[in-house]
């Protein structure tokens, strides 16, 4: 069995998704230390006609706090996301398409940032024809050691997973070394230009660029192969 893990972040890309179509389980880290650092716990990018811009959920910053711990600031954050959709995808082919049910989650009054994160992860899923299972890491034995590389082990051995699958920044971390049992093995994503507006290709945007420019066409499918679980 291939388990993947990965944080639980906002709008991910569609690297994310590749990976997590590539496996059996996903495992949402939400026991990770939030970092405002990494960039897309609480953000991430869509296309405007000057460029990449960041969608952004504003949250209360803590040192050592989990994901699953993290709370959103009150205000008007998803109503301007709404917004700023409408106003950068009314012309896209497909946004009509899923304009309803994004904009059902945003509407809704979250207060995790977890919660909200894993309500649109599952709903791009399922726009992507995924059907990975997901559980989280909080479900899970808590491992008995704070070394990187051994808590994945530990998640994948807990789930009986005979294979990890690492996103390419595994290269930068991981301790192969460690990998006995478990099969490392490292997801080949590749990012391919697909049509957007407003000009010259970006690539690793919010994934719900792509669905919205491409829906379920063709070239955004040849992304995934027949990787769809």
């Amino acid at each position: 069995m291939i388990v993947t893990i990965h944080q639980p972040n906002y709008l991910p890309y569609l690297g994310f998704f590749h990976k997590m179509a590539n496996a059996d389980v996903l495992v949402l880290y939400d026991t990770a230390q939030y970092s405002k650092q990494l960039g897309f716990h609480n953000r991430n990018r869509i296309k405007t006609p000057q460029g990449a811009q960041w969608l952004t959920v504003p949250v209360q910053h803590s040192t050592l706090r989990a994901l699953r711990d993290v709370q959103i600031v009150d205000g008007p954050w998803a109503l301007r996301h709404r917004q700023a959709l409408d106003a950068n995808y009314r012309r896209a082919p497909c946004y009509a398409s899923y304009e309803k049910e994004i904009h059902a989650v945003l509407e809704k009054p979250w207060t995790s940032l977890a919660d909200l994160n894993e309500a649109l992860i599952a709903l791009v899923a399922r726009w992507l024809s995924i059907r990975t299972k997901i559980v989280h890491a909080s479900e899970l034995p808590a491992p008995q050691t704070e070394d990187a590389t051994a808590k994945n082990i530990h998640m994948v051995r807990s789930l009986g997973g005979d294979t990890y699958l690492s996103g390419q920044g595994g290269h930068d971390y991981l301790d192969e070394s460690q990998f006995t049992d478990v099969r490392l093995v490292y997801d080949a994503f590749t990012p391919t230009p697909y049509p957007q507006l407003f000009g010259e290709f970006i690539p690793n945007l919010a994934a719900i660029d792509a669905v919205f420019n491409c829906g379920e066409s063709i070239k955004l499918r040849k992304m995934f192969g027949d990787a769809s679980r």
